[in-house]
């Protein structure tokens, strides 16, 4: 007889689809040999990518000093993208090629040693730990138990001492601070000196250094790297490795200091790379308020700057209604979907933000020579109009603050009230924000997202993207937003609280 039907056991719906299981990063020994053939092991993760790999060896004592280069490997090849995986890589050994310098790398050569020497001398003396003082006889018999002035601990309400002393604001910067060593260079200059041999081609330009102990020397920049003026059979890749070659005195100083480095941290993460912000700064500052001198990293005579995108004008006119739209329509009802959507969500407005603040700052500073000759024309009665100006797709909206400061503005501007819509509308929109909200409701809110305001030598900027109802429908497979890497995975990002 044929079984029935009904006694078949049911299978457990869980064994049809199994969930993939998760597979945890490892750890990954990437062996890397330097220009002088000496091997590097450098600790990575299996999702590392070369980008990583080129950060890991930034941080390194041996490698540090070392700019344009690319990375090899003996099967994929030369030049290596930094989009490719470590764990793709059999075996894992890359090797450093060095590569020829154009004028602005050359520039961004020397800005990273000063960068990387300047904790001996940016952040001012480090202050001695104090040591408490040794109880006298009075006071040690004061605090015995039985004399009058002992005073039991945790009595009266208060507490026992903390293990370690609060930190002090003012004690940031000694983590960071070396001046106890001897700076490896006290200057390097643009030199105005003619060159002693004829300058050639791939000669870019001339620097006076002057290390620890040793007088002024020229060297000169050159395409395939640096040497003394003069005597180019010295050339060196790498500005430190002619300085080690010639001077004895920095040799051991730069020597001294990459210990320090590793005695301060092994795991690396060399003090350098900083840049000022506004809630604390370096000591010196304090000492002359009137002189603020720039961190290398900002230090805009070896190319340095406040970081970000849109200081070349390459964005001026990129299309941001349109992608803005794009943004609002792409696909969101899965993780996979919506974690693609939010990373192009957040390199989009963080390359507006970086447009939108340069512009708004650079339009007030225009406008303030005019404001100041209008304002002599009208005996002293400001202009109250507001100042628009059209950047492509960026409106810029300027107003003067009041020059009471007591005086409360009747309009707060804190981007809400940037598109221009009412208070009815502006609940209206965000109740049904909140009703129909995923993972990153503010996406869809263009008229939100596409606004930065900015505060600026007594003017306010808005910045703002119109929002077009024509483009709601746009469908992002036919579209799609393209923005290119930031140097070094954007390590260099704009500092928006400045």
């Amino acid at each position: 007889m044929a079984p029935k039907a009904g006694k078949a056991k049911p299978k457990a719906k869980g064994d049809k689809k199994k969930k993939e299981e998760k597979v945890l990063p490892t750890v990954l020994d990437v062996t890397v040999e330097a220009p002088d053939y000496t091997h590097l092991t450098l600790k990575g993760i299996s999702t590392d990518r070369i980008l990583d790999v080129r950060k890991l060896l930034a941080v390194h004592v041996d490698t540090c000093h070392i700019t344009s280069f690319s990375l090899s490997h003996e099967v994929r090849g030369p030049q290596l993208k930094d989009t490719v995986e470590i764990a793709s890589l059999k075996p894992c050994h890359l090797s450093i090629v060095e590569e020829k310098y154009t004028e602005e790398l050359a520039v961004a050569h020397v800005r990273r040693l000063l960068d990387v020497v300047a904790c001996t001398t940016a952040f001012g003396v480090k202050k001695p730990e104090q040591k408490p003082a040794p109880a006298t006889d009075a006071a040690a018999e004061a605090a015995k138990p039985g004399s009058p002035g002992a005073v039991v601990a945790g009595g009266g309400g208060g507490g026992e001492e903390p293990m370690y002393p609060p930190p002090k604001l003012g004690e940031f910067y000694d983590f960071f601070s070396f001046s106890h060593l001897s700076p490896p260079i006290q200057y390097i200059r643009r030199s105005t000196r003619p060159f002693v041999d004829d300058k050639r081609e791939e000669d870019f330009f001339q620097i006076d250094v002057r290390v620890c102990n040793g007088k002024p020397v020229t060297i000169v920049a050159s395409r395939a790297g640096f040497y003394p003026s003069g005597k180019r059979a010295l050339i060196n890749h790498s500005l430190v490795g002619l300085l080690q070659q010639t001077n004895r005195g920095f040799e051991a100083a730069y020597k001294a200091l990459m210990k320090a480095f590793v005695e301060h941290n092994k795991f690396g993460n060399l003090p350098y790379g900083f840049r000022s912000n506004t809630w604390v700064v370096p000591p010196v500052v304090a000492d002359s308020p009137s002189v603020f001198p720039p961190l290398p990293t900002e230090d805009e005579t070896w190319g340095g700057n406040g970081g970000g995108l849109g200081r070349d004008g390459k964005h001026d006119h990129r299309p941001w209604v349109k992608e803005f739209a794009i943004l609002a329509a792409m696909p969101c009802k899965t993780a996979e979907e919506r974690q693609v959507r939010d990373r192009k969500a957040f390199l989009l407005h963080s390359l507006f933000v970086d447009v939108g603040v340069l512009k708004a700052i650079a339009a007030i500073q225009n406008l303030i020579p005019d404001d100041k000759s209008s304002h002599e024309k009208t005996n002293g009665t400001a202009s109250s109009v507001p100042h628009t100006q059209q950047i492509g797709d960026m409106k810029i909206t300027i107003t003067k603050d009041k020059a009471d400061a007591s005086s409360k503005s009747d309009v707060k501007l804190d981007g809400s009230q940037a598109p221009g819509v009412s208070f009815d509308e502006l609940a209206k929109r965000n109740l049904l924000k909140g009703i129909t909200a995923d993972e990153s409701a503010t996406v869809h809110d263009t008229a939100t997202l596409g606004v930065v305001v900015v505060k600026h030598c007594g003017y306010t900027a808005v910045v703002q993207v119109p929002l077009d109802a024509q483009l709601t429908t746009v469908v992002p497979a036919q579209q799609d937003i393209h923005i290119e890497d930031q140097p070094e995975g954007g390590s260099n990002a704009l500092n928006v609280n400045r």
